[in-house]
């Protein structure tokens, strides 16, 4: 069973690091754990005391089966081991929901970002009694030679415990890795017992609860790690030093970087992307392809190690250097850009729906950051269409009833008397501010490109009507009239919409064979899109002070993107994917490497 798919090719990163960072890198289950027993032996006989190890990490690892190897690796060198479980610390399952359920039963649908740390899912008086075992160990370090105290466990080196630890060891995992692997056998989200709330089939408490308890944990923990794993293949783990890691991130942080896709059935879907990446069989469609922020990961390539690491941990070491400085200040920091290939080929209509404005994101769900979106037309069928606004006669009370009518008693009603449409064709560009209604209609695949980084990661998208159908595991799909005819903007009617969301590409720069156009720019939109247009190639660059680009091929087949300073940095970018081009990049380079023209769609904040 999986819940996510990537494609079987893949682009990766390659930054520039130096051979001594490269074989600093260990891979291999049975290597690493060797290589930690023997650091772990050198320490005992240079000190003559205890050790004392805590090995961290992301929810998702076999903690029992990592720790019965050391176990046993130390045995063998006559090394005792005391090993403390954190889980035993923890908070029953009943304290941890008084603290949790106010986020989660705020609303039936949706959540409230919860703002707190991991140290409240953990009983005082039991965290009290490692730090007592910790003490004695240090204590009597003269007459306990030849000792080991391992503390494992998600939270092991929690603040409190921190300053115990002679090393720390951070084993990582991406979200994909995480669902993935609760879906083939689950895991219980922090606290709770295995048969209780899956991570994968508790979207809610995972992403407003336990995400953000993750997250800040590992940002902080990250500082001070000694040792960094990627444990997302238990078979081939990579350890490395921490310096060893920030020195990865840092350097692929200042060339084009390549976010990897993930890739998900939707009861819309169609096929069309399926084809093109040459996704496994038994996936159901290739409704959505996507690149969020909060979910994501890069994938590195140094000679022979393939290392993948949350996408999330490269902005938390160098937001400026991607961001820019303009558009750290607009964001906070957050990568404020998500992507989605809605894949409706021969697949059905999407839910007629609306997104909140960032008033009413922040004060229902205390989300950071507004929704705006829009559409890039990439492929159309017979009968192509987008939904956008309201109809100039739509009324908003009947709409809403006829709405509420409908999910109550399953039955279908006429939306397109109250929803406008457009027929689309490849290269249109579409606007979708916040408090829009709108949906992408059968028969087309769109590349979203959205202004939104919610801790939950479906986002705000508060659906209408869906048709009355049931989603792919035979439930029916939720509705939200109640938040979405909260959001609606009653102004954006026909004659508004096709005056300012869909708006005629503006020429900004030209030469022989390109041009740059402006397809998409709002005052209420805090990003923009443009279109670069070439035969051979074109220059652009990126200022750090600014923004970052964001570049998608939508017309050709492929194309390079070379360093004008340093020629040997270049990445390439296939039909029709997207990389980031980080603001402290500069002048680059964009290669044809077809015959036929190519079209690349730009994104970037809106300084």
């Amino acid at each position: 069973m999986t819940y996510y798919y990537s494609a079987p090719q893949r682009n990766y990163n390659h930054p520039a690091v130096t051979q001594v960072t490269i074989d600093s890198i260990v891979a291999g289950k049975g290597r690493i754990f060797e290589s930690i027993a023997s650091t772990i032996e050198q320490n005992l006989n240079h000190t003559k005391n205890p050790f004392l190890l805590a090995l961290d990490g992301y929810l998702g690892n076999d903690w029992e089966i990592i720790i019965e190897a050391l176990r046993v690796l130390l045995n063998g060198k006559q090394i005792k081991v005391k090993a403390l479980n954190v889980f035993s610390c923890y908070k029953k399952p009943a304290e941890i929901d008084k603290i949790i359920l106010p986020y989660l039963e705020c609303d039936p649908y949706f959540g409230r970002v919860f703002d707190g740390q991991i140290e409240q899912f953990i009983d005082a008086e039991k965290l009290e009694a490692i730090q007592n075992t910790l003490d004695n160990y240090r204590q009597k370090c003269n007459r306990t030679p030849s000792k080991v105290v391992i503390c494992y466990g998600v939270g092991s080196a929690i603040q409190p415990l921190r300053e115990y630890f002679d090393q720390i060891i951070y084993f990582d995992l991406t979200r994909e890795e995480l669902f993935n692997r609760s879906a083939e056998y689950p895991i219980a989200c922090l606290g709770s017992k295995r048969d209780q709330f899956p991570v994968h089939k508790n979207l809610k408490r995972f992403c407003y609860i336990d995400s953000m308890v993750l997250d800040k944990h590992k940002k902080n923990v990250l500082k001070e790690i000694d040792w960094y794993i990627d444990s997302n293949n238990m078979d081939e783990l990579k350890i490395m030093p921490r310096a060893t890691y920030e020195e990865i991130l840092s350097a692929t942080a200042r060339e084009p970087i390549v976010v990897k896709q993930l890739y998900y059935p939707v009861v819309w879907g169609g096929d069309w992307q399926k084809k093109i990446k040459k996704l496994p069989n038994s996936i159901p469609n290739s409704g959505q392809g996507s690149i969020v922020p909060n979910e994501n990961s890069v994938e590195v390539l140094l000679d022979k190690f393939i290392i993948e690491i949350p996408f999330q941990n490269l902005m938390w070491l160098e937001p400026k250097s991607i961001l820019g400085d303009n558009a750290y200040q607009i964001t906070n920091g957050r990568f404020p850009l998500s992507y989605f290939y809605d894949d409706e080929i021969v697949g059905g209509n999407m839910a007629i729906q609306v997104h909140p404005d960032d008033r009413y994101i922040k004060h229902n769900f205390n989300e950071p950051m507004r929704q705006d979106e829009s559409y890039y037309i990439l492929q159309t069928g017979l009968g192509a269409k987008t939904y956008l606004g309201l109809k100039e006669n739509a009324d908003l009370n009947e709409f809403q009833k006829e709405a509420i009518l409908s999910e109550k008693e399953k039955k279908p009603f006429n939306y397109e008397k109250y929803v406008d449409s457009l027929n689309t064709v490849p290269g249109d560009f579409l606007l979708i501010p916040a408090g829009t209604v709108h949906a992408s209609g059968k028969n087309q695949v769109v590349v979203e490109i959205d202004w939104v980084n919610t801790v939950y990661t479906p986002g705000y998208t508060f659906h209408i009507y869906d048709y009355i159908r049931p989603d792919l595991d035979r439930t029916n799909r939720a509705m939200h009239i109640g938040h979405a005819f909260n959001v609606i903007k009653e102004d954006r009617r026909t004659d508004w919409v096709r005056k300012n969301l869909k708006q005629k590409p503006q020429l900004l720069r030209k030469g022989h064979a390109w041009a740059e156009y402006i397809i998409g720019r709002r005052e209420d939109i805090l990003f923009e899109v443009h279109r670069l247009e070439f035969q051979k190639r074109i220059n652009d660059r990126t200022d750090p002070e600014r923004t970052f680009q964001a570049l998608t091929l939508v017309e050709g087949e492929s194309i390079l993107i070379q360093s004008v300073d340093n020629p040997e940095v270049q990445c390439r970018l296939e039909f029709p994917d997207t990389l980031i081009i980080p603001a402290c990049f500069g002048k680059y380079t964009i290669f044809n490497l077809a015959k036929k023209s190519c079209k690349v769609v730009k994104a970037m904040v809106r300084t």
